[in-house]
């Protein structure tokens, strides 16, 4: 087969490749449009589907269930790259300050994705079973990755005798929480240039997460005058 007989054969693959991804990405941003109008639960496949013009095989072509598509989101957001990411950093910096850099950064991950978090938090308090699956098992992923952390600080003597995997849920339900009272406005309305953090959100945070450490660590954590 010569040169050009297989860049014939291989555009009519690149053009598929490329509507599949188009599509794909219409499936995505249909759901979310839907999902923020109505809610989860009462989006059916063949809602999405009207809405970008295909067949609802089409949908499950690219997506086997309407979980999938919500999982699909949450790694469009950064959410679960951040949460791999956790899972293979490796504890070199001092406690404190490495612990405390997971909580800002998981704070201005949550919060440049507020409106979708709200949705499906609303979603799984609302006992919807497929967003309570991926909410819980998002949580259980964050509080693995912090307890690896955890474990390799306990193992170089930094840490007491504690039971690390309650520790590194208490850490990720702190941050959560604070993230709950952002949205409900309990650190008053803030609007940051460049994406500062909320200075009495940050502050309410650094504390929060001292009041743990403190219990934890085998020697007072260092401070620094930005906390």
């Amino acid at each position: 087969m010569n040169a050009k007989v297989l860049r014939r054969a291989r555009r009519p693959r690149q053009r598929q490749g490329r509507r599949e991804r188009d599509t794909r990405r219409q499936i995505l941003d249909a759901s979310l449009q839907l999902f923020s109008e109505h809610g989860f639960a009462r989006t059916s496949v063949r809602a999405i589907a009207r809405y970008v013009g295909i067949t609802n095989a089409a949908i499950y072509y690219h997506f086997a269930s309407k979980q999938e598509l919500l999982e699909a989101l949450l790694e469009e957001k950064g959410i679960v790259p951040a949460l791999q990411e956790l899972e293979q950093a490796a504890a070199e910096l001092e406690p404190r300050y490495a612990l405390l850099g997971m909580a800002r950064e998981a704070m201005s991950l949550m919060q440049s994705n507020r409106d979708f978090l709200r949705l499906m938090l609303m979603e799984a308090l609302g006992s919807e079973p497929a967003a309570v699956a991926v909410y819980r098992r998002n949580m259980e992923r964050w509080e693995k990755g912090v307890s690896q952390f955890l474990k390799a600080y306990a193992q170089r003597g930094e840490l007491r005798q504690v039971d690390i995997e309650v520790t590194a849920r208490q850490i990720a339900t702190m941050v959560l929480t604070v993230f709950l009272g952002d949205l409900v406005g309990r650190f008053g309305s803030y609007q940051g240039k460049g994406g500062e953090p909320n200075p009495a959100l940050d502050s309410y945070l650094v504390a929060s997460l001292d009041n743990i450490l403190s219990g934890i660590l085998t020697s007072p954590a260092p401070t620094t005058p930005g906390g």
